[in-house]
């Protein structure tokens, strides 16, 4: 089976994606039941509950847009049931495009706008995603208490462990980031980083200038969307 599509969009795929979908669903309302039950236990007020989960669902919509837009951006590469459950378990968009996009490239394509890959090549791509989504779930199972002992006993001490965590996101995000801009023969990508990095910044000012909470929240999820119309936009 050379065409890789076949597969991606068939309904065994649709199947295979659905089970873990059902788990995580499964998972968030065993959670919720219990922490209902646990405010009736301490006595607290189940309008304040219920008005609290219905904050938080309407305020999970917006920084979830991002997540949907990545997840329709994806499907005409990767089929449309492997990005619906990426991003749906454990997924980020920045990690899934970034993983697909460097496996394909790895296998010789040119990146996820090749639609010439073969099966194989899909099925890699899919193994990649979904096992090194895996990894960091695991570390933190085995050594994150003991990572998190030694972190906080570091910060205590004073040194160069009070900056070197933020250091390292510092450098992860330049990572990211300073190939776009300083990318010359991508103007898309520049006029997009600079807009959505000035959005961001604007956007959090105007929160703390005039103390609207909601909206220092929203600011990264919003400076994304911004970026992503100007991307439209300009190319």
């Amino acid at each position: 089976m050379e065409n890789y599509t076949v597969l991606a969009n068939h309904m065994i795929m649709f199947g295979l994606c659905l089970i873990p979908v059902l788990l995580v669903l499964g998972q968030a309302a065993v959670c919720i039941n219990m922490g209902i039950k646990r405010t009736k236990q301490l006595g607290i007020d189940q309008k304040n509950v219920r008005k609290a989960i219905t904050n938080s669902a309407l305020f999970s919509i917006l920084p979830s847009l991002p997540i949907v837009i990545t997840v329709v951006a994806l499907m005409p590469s990767l089929g449309k049931y492997i990005p619906w459950l990426r991003l749906s378990v454990i997924g980020s968009a920045a990690y899934e495009t970034a993983c697909a996009e460097m496996t394909m490239m790895g296998f010789g394509y040119g990146g996820l706008s090749d639609g010439s890959m073969t099966t194989s090549v899909y099925t890699s791509v899919i193994w990649v995603m979904c096992g090194v989504s895996i990894v960091w779930p695991l570390v933190n199972v085995i050594g994150l208490k003991f990572y998190d002992g030694k972190v906080r006993k570091a910060r205590k001490a004073g040194g160069f462990m009070t900056v070197a965590s933020g250091a390292m996101m510092i450098g992860l995000m330049c990572v990211m980031c300073v190939p776009r801009l300083v990318n010359k023969g991508d103007t898309t990508g520049i006029v997009v980083c600079a807009t959505a990095g000035a959005s961001a910044l604007l956007l959090d000012k105007v929160a703390k200038r005039f103390s609207l909470k909601s909206l220092s929240d929203f600011s990264f999820a919003l400076a994304m969307i911004i970026g992503m119309i100007t991307a439209v936009i300009v190319s």
